[in-house]
């Protein structure tokens, strides 16, 4: 029985040959490139289900970096806030207590009131990423109205009202000259004290009692904010407002007096809260440092997982890579050979 192969055969063989080892070669180089398998179903088979998870934890984890980058940043901003206004009051308690010994100027020390107060607003009104830092779950508005605007803002107004109904005239009227320091007293323990407690969500601030909260890790979950509505703040406010606002620069030289020493109890409580609000902003700025480490290390365990699965031995990619094209150019040059095959030749 006689056999043969025609060249025509021979050469289609090859070059499907070399079809499919460039699909190979192709696959390879890719491979290679990305440092991982091309088709994820094929090479991981039953453990894709496992791959998939530990790529939905890599996610939570970014995702939780980085609100926890804008919490930060919004807690940085707070802190700030605070020791500003730690500072201006401790230095208007300094002002006071030099004027009830007699010394400093009337004037100076109703300016800065004012002043403090404006910054007082303003640090209370701060926002991070168009969120009012102190506004708790109600960021989308200020939180504090501003007591010098025109027209008054309710807590002016509802102060002057107050005013004059326990007096008989407003602030602005020269017969505060004639009120008591009692009768001060009586006044700023009484109806004004009202004004900064009861009524402070009504005409002070629009902030919401309730922090802001945040899931800073896997598992944990914190309060990442402090509101206008602490009681600090309104002390503050009050110690300020009675400076500016209670006709002090017309006021008998006792009652004056029982107007500093209400306003120094006043900063004392303030100053003191706001050591407390600094520390627990600290603590959770300690707990979000730490959760971001801890995810960090978390990532990169997970990544390395995922990495195991995924990825080819580069080494081992390579050779295939160079195995695969000396076979194509094997390929090439017999395909060549072939076709230069004639009988004509050997006749």
């Amino acid at each position: 029985m006689i056999s043969s192969v025609s060249t025509s055969a021979m050469s289609n063989a090859l070059s499907n040959s070399i079809v499919d080892l460039q699909k190979r070669l192709s696959i390879a180089q890719k491979e290679l490139t990305t440092g991982q398998h091309a088709d994820m179903s094929v090479a991981l088979g039953s453990q894709q289900t496992r791959d998939s998870i530990l790529h939905l934890s890599v996610s939570d984890i970014e995702a939780i970096a980085a609100s926890n980058s804008v919490v930060s940043s919004r807690l940085e901003i707070t802190q700030t806030s605070l020791q500003k206004l730690s500072t201006d009051a401790q230095a208007m308690r300094s002002a006071l207590m030099t004027a009830q010994n007699g010394v400093g100027n009337r004037g100076a020390i109703i300016q800065q009131a004012q002043t403090a107060l404006g910054a007082m607003m303003s640090s209370l009104n701060a926002s991070s990423g168009g969120v009012f830092v102190f506004g708790g779950v109600k960021g989308d508005t200020p939180p504090i109205a501003d007591t010098a605007s025109a027209p008054p803002s309710a807590a002016k107004a509802a102060l002057d009202a107050a005013f004059t109904s326990n007096f008989g005239f407003p602030p602005s009227d020269p017969a505060v000259s004639t009120i008591t320091a009692s009768q001060m007293n009586a006044f700023i323990s009484g109806p004004m004290a009202a004004l900064f407690s009861s009524n402070w969500t009504t005409d002070w601030s629009s902030a919401s009692s309730s922090p802001l909260q945040n899931r800073i890790s896997i598992t944990q979950t914190s309060v990442t904010s402090v509101t206008a509505n602490e009681a600090s703040f309104q002390k503050l406010a009050a110690g300020y407002t009675m400076l500016t606002n209670l006709g002090a620069s017309n006021l008998s030289k006792d009652t004056f007096q029982a107007v500093l020493t209400a306003a120094t109890n006043y900063f004392d409580q303030g100053v003191s809260g706001l050591t407390n609000l600094q520390e627990k902003v600290g603590v959770i700025q300690s707990d979000v440092k730490s959760a971001q480490e801890n995810m960090a290390t978390q990532k990169d365990l997970l990544s390395a997982q995922i990495g195991a699965l995924e990825g080819v031995d580069p080494s081992l990619a390579s050779v295939t890579v160079t195995n695969l094209m000396t076979q194509i150019e094997t390929s090439y040059s017999l395909t060549a050979r072939i076709q230069q095959l004639s009988l004509t030749k050997y006749l």
